[in-house]
């Protein structure tokens, strides 16, 4: 049994996280305000960081309870905006085409939000230690910028290195686990693009991120990892889909809850 530790959700895809000491669980398996806007271009094409660094360099603040968002890009010299995200979208999408020189629109699904896996849209976890090993890995790197890099919802107080990879198996029937009064069933282990090799704020890419990255992980792999969900070592976390919400009120997991493996 381990400990959930940090919750974080990213109301804006590829923007800045916000961490918050409990997360309302949506019927589809996410996170209330995790990924719910999303910015697209003229083409509908979404824009994210794996295909714009430069949205890296955008900082912003989210007060949820207000449902404001303060946006700035001091490298560009565009001061900070405030905007009501329920009333003044046009107004924060006018500022996005600014500081991307093209027409921007956003979108909201409050549903389920935009998540990269749709088969798998339930949140993200992996363990305090992974975070903590991965420091060794890469000394320059500290364990709150490997959370901004890798970017994943749900944290938990574990007792090994790449413990979360004990929630997911090859085959049919998925490992259960229970976060709180929330049952998720572990999908796989989370395919990385190149944002973990970037800086997080400025977008700035390591060249031997990467390398150094697939090689430490294939030199440290856990025996209770399972090989052949790994077409190449650049994965790291889990993804996961809901299993079974409790009944009654709108479900929450909150920072302090048991995480507890029901089945493998």
């Amino acid at each position: 049994m381990w400990t959930l530790s940090r919750i974080a959700l990213y109301p804006v895809k590829s923007l800045d996280p916000v961490f918050v000491e409990q997360a309302e669980v949506l019927p589809g398996g996410g996170l209330a305000w995790d990924r719910q806007y999303a910015l697209f271009d003229a083409d509908g094409k979404v824009i994210n960081a794996k295909k714009q660094a430069t949205i890296q360099q955008i900082r912003a603040r989210f007060d949820l309870a207000g449902q404001t968002i303060t946006v700035s890009a001091p490298d560009r010299d565009l001061a900070a905006e405030q905007f009501v995200l329920s009333e003044n979208q046009p107004g924060l999408a006018a500022w996005f085409s600014d500081y991307f020189d093209q027409r921007v629109t956003l979108k909201s699904n409050t549903s389920t939000g935009f998540p990269d896996d749709l088969e798998a849209s339930g949140p993200t976890i992996i363990s305090t230690q992974t975070y903590e090993e991965l420091a060794r890995w890469f000394p320059g790197i500290s364990v709150d910028e490997l959370r901004l890099r890798f970017r994943a919802n749900l944290e938990f107080a574990g007792d090994l290195p790449f413990c979360e990879d004990r929630l997911y198996n090859q085959l049919d029937p998925p490992v259960l686990f229970r976060a709180g009064a929330v049952t998720f069933a572990g999908s796989n282990p989370c395919k990385r693009c190149v944002v973990p090799s970037r800086v997080p704020t400025t977008g700035q890419t390591d060249a031997q991120f990467m390398k150094t990255f697939i090689r430490k992980r294939e030199e440290t792999f856990p025996s209770w990892g399972v090989l052949s969900l790994f077409r190449n070592m650049y994965r790291l976390a889990v993804n996961t889909r809901l299993h079974e919400l409790p009944e009654g009120q709108p479900p929450r997991i909150q920072c302090g809850d048991t995480l507890e493996i029901l089945s493998r």
